[in-house]
């Protein structure tokens, strides 16, 4: 029956009634391993609509965090924690799977699913208004007619169909850092694998409701290329968090906030 209730709230949201609930757009899944394979039902569906699952043990190995995606396809992981570039679990191992209510391990990889093992998902949905993937190749092109070599003329569509409240930027081909940055802090961006403070940037860009620029990188004062995030033949993802002001799609009247 929940199930049902369900897909009536969905389709009376895109008909202006009901909007979709935060359970059917974001889970926090605890399990535990059982060095087999494992199915989580977690009631998201990552079949249908996409997304990302985030994985780590809580121990006693507490190991690496494995984030796994749609747009990647099954067992490749990135880790948040290494600025390590995409890998792939051996066949039958790591997530194998995306479900249209969860997703499906293998034997462990990066301790996922070890036997007796505490381990913790979290999972984000693709839905307006909440949460993208996104996957693009770089160009390298800056935009020379701006006053900083930062500004790239690059623009990467994505379906959020909101201003970006945050994202999070990862090169998938080769080793590199990860970028954070948000909306309230435009001008200075976080690396969520490192422990240092913010750093100032120059000209980051959020984009529309429809687009975004991979931004500008770190400054000159870093001492790194400012084409990082924006590297001629190189593969990224990126995450995408929606920014609601008023003007969310979501709960029993389809006008509610989620972010």
């Amino acid at each position: 029956m929940a199930t049902k209730k369900k897909m009536l709230q969905a389709a009376a949201g895109q008909a202006g009634g009901a909007g979709l609930d935060i359970t059917d757009v974001f889970s926090t899944y605890l399990y535990t391993g059982t060095g087999s394979t494992l199915t989580i039902n977690n009631g998201i569906d990552l079949a249908g609509e996409g997304g990302l699952t985030w994985i780590r043990n809580r121990g006693p190995n507490a190991a690496n965090h494995a984030f796994y995606d749609t747009e990647r396809g099954v067992r490749n992981f990135l880790m948040s924690n290494s600025t390590n570039a995409q890998d792939t679990a051996s066949a039958g191992s790591g997530l194998t799977a995306f479900n249209s209510n969860g997703f499906t391990l293998g034997t462990s990889w990066l301790d996922e699913n070890n036997n007796g093992q505490d381990v913790a998902s979290w999972t984000f949905r693709k839905a307006p208004k909440f949460f993208d993937v996104v996957t693009y190749t770089g160009d390298g092109v800056l935009n020379t007619s701006a006053s900083s070599a930062t500004n790239f003329d690059r623009v990467i569509p994505h379906n959020l169909n909101s201003e970006i409240g945050c994202y999070i930027l990862k090169k998938t081909s080769g080793s590199g850092d990860w970028l954070v940055a948000h909306k309230g802090d435009n001008g200075c961006a976080l690396i969520l694998n490192g422990s240092g403070a913010k750093e100032n940037r120059s000209s980051q860009v959020f984009g529309d409701s429809t687009s975004f620029k991979p931004g500008s990188n770190r400054t000159a004062a870093t001492g790194n290329n400012f084409n990082v995030w924006n590297e001629s033949g190189e593969t990224y993802v990126a995450y995408l968090f929606a920014h609601n002001d008023g003007d969310g799609e979501f709960g029993p009247d389809g006008d509610q906030d989620i972010i």
